[in-house]
């Protein structure tokens, strides 16, 4: 049964489906008939001549908050827990392809309507992602656009002097690791982008603007192997929509060898990785500490090694197909005046049963990271997830891969080839109770933010389930939509934290056209 609170959800729902609804018909008739003039010319649409191609995307979504309610003295203003708000971004780009040299400039545009002004605690952070987008941004707006460069990028390919596969990307580009190649296969390559890339370092383009990184990447691709070495700072973004700036004071560098499927066992991929963090910020960092024992970035640096591998299998079995995902990193350096030594691993096992109908996939998995069990020794021991796109692991992102122990099944079914449906169930709990409970997904600001911010969990290591379902239906090559809502049933962890209100909701819909 549903609680009060959903079904006040659901009110906010009903009482801005026109805007929506207008919005998407909108995009979907754009879609369609920008897709028939493509026919009519005989040629790929967006083609401008061969070799030059303007790019574009348009995607509308409305949000829906119903989030965990905090306690608050009588003298603070009330809190913005529960609230809707949509959102529009815009995309048009130029990509060059030819021999030697490929590119891509592109702009985007990103529009927020209707955000709360105080879905924001100080004791646990951002009430919802809208919390997130408002207090992120100078203006403080309710209502946000802004238009800037996303990517600038020249890709020069090598081949022409006798190194076939070496490539050198210079400029501003997007950075998604464990993404390095695709395979064609529909099945793996869905494994690798949901399941395995982005886990540490990711474009994290759920969020309305996304984030980009400015530097170097060298690639040499082979058929049996990958080599990956970038070298970035990354744009301000994500919950900032000012991505023009970059943060100058923060350095990534990653490395990756990646041996592709098929080439050491059969169905098999493997990658071992190297991540350097260094930020410098005058930001003062979040962990377990009471606030005035935290030091500044920028006076203590915050230096995180960080190295991993990862195997991905998935071979014909039977009526169907047996996947299995093994991931782990540990991690070594400073966090600003500690020494840091952290870890996290990850297993999930799966069966997809690729001859029946609606193909049913039945996957389960394991993923815990350390948490730190002591403030006063002097050694930071608390998991850092550096730059990832979050909402790969955390559907519904009030949590992370620090300080946790998630245990979690999934289902998918495909009606149609063009529809996917998917459900969730997991089972969430801290490593440390005397580790906060963590959320957020990064540096996505020059100042004001540090990127995650953590809430006490009075000594429970029970944070709750979480429960979702989402559904994904492409309608052709260019236009596509998607849903999801989730609902938690909060633990003891979250009723020490939110005492009003321990349980939550969140949901979408979204309409996106690219070409």
């Amino acid at each position: 049964m549903l609680s009060v609170k959903a079904l006040s959800l659901q009110k906010h729902t009903c009482r801005t489906r026109n805007r929506a609804a207008l919005l998407f018909c909108s995009l979907a008739i754009s879609a369609i008939n920008n897709e028939s003039l493509a026919a009519e010319n005989q040629k790929p649409l967006g083609q401008i001549v061969p070799g030059l191609t303007m790019t574009g995307e348009l995607r509308g979504r409305y949000e829906a908050w119903n989030f965990f309610e905090p306690g608050l003295p009588s003298v603070t203003t009330p809190t913005d827990h529960e609230y809707d708000f949509w959102a529009t971004r815009t995309r048009l780009g130029l990509k060059l392809e030819t021999d030697w040299v490929d590119g891509l400039v592109q702009t985007q545009h990103v529009g927020l309507y209707d955000l709360p002004a105080n879905a924001f605690a100080p004791a646990v952070g951002p009430l919802g992602l809208g919390g997130a987008y408002y207090r992120d941004n100078e203006s403080r707006s309710k209502s946000l656009s802004d238009l800037h460069l996303q990517e600038l990028w020249l890709n020069f390919k090598m081949g022409w002097l006798g190194a076939p596969g070496l490539n050198l990307k210079l400029g501003r580009f997007g950075v998604n690791e464990g993404l390095e190649y695709k395979t064609g296969d529909k099945s793996f390559d869905f494994l690798k982008t949901s399941r395995v890339s982005q886990r540490l370092i990711g474009n994290f383009d759920f969020t309305h603007a996304g984030r980009r990184f400015d530097g170097f990447s060298v690639v040499y691709d082979k058929p049996d192997y990958n080599f990956t070495a970038t070298g970035v700072r990354p744009t301000q973004g994500g919950f900032n929509i000012d991505v023009q700036s970059q943060i100058s004071a923060l350095d990534v560098f990653y490395t990756a060898l990646t041996s592709k499927r098929n080439a050491l066992l059969p169905g098999t991929e493997a990658r071992l990785f190297y991540l350097y963090y260094n930020d410098a910020r005058n930001i003062r960092v979040v962990d377990n500490r009471p606030l005035a024992q935290r030091s500044f970035a920028k006076d203590d640096n915050v230096r995180v090694h960080t190295i991993g591998t990862h195997s991905l299998t998935l071979l014909p079995i039977g009526p169907g197909q047996f996947d299995a995902l093994v991931w782990g990193a540990y991690q070594f350096g400073d966090w600003t005046d500690q020494e840091h030594r952290a870890w996290a691993g990850t297993a999930e096992l799966g069966y997809q049963f690729s001859q029946l109908p609606l193909k049913p996939w039945f996957r389960g998995g394991y993923t815990r990271s350390s948490g730190d069990d002591d403030r006063n020794d002097g050694t930071h021991k608390t998991f850092f997830q550096v730059l990832p796109t979050v909402r790969l692991q955390a559907l519904f992102p009030f949590y992370n891969l620090m300080n946790i122990e998630d245990t979690y099944a999934q289902f998918i079914v495909s009606p149609l080839d063009n529809v996917q449906v998917q459900m969730n169930y997991h089972h969430l709990a801290l490593s440390s109770t005397d580790d906060l409970f963590y959320a957020g997904a990064g540096a996505t600001s020059r100042t004001g933010s540090f990127g995650y911010f953590g809430r006490n969990g009075g000594g429970s290591r029970d944070v709750g389930q979480l429960i979702d379902v989402s559904l994904s239906h492409k309608l052709n090559d260019h236009v596509s939509w998607n849903m999801y809502y989730g609902h938690v049933f909060g633990g003891t962890a979250m009723s020490n934290a939110y005492t009003n209100n321990k349980n939550a909701d969140y949901g979408f819909v979204e309409v996106q056209f690219n070409f």
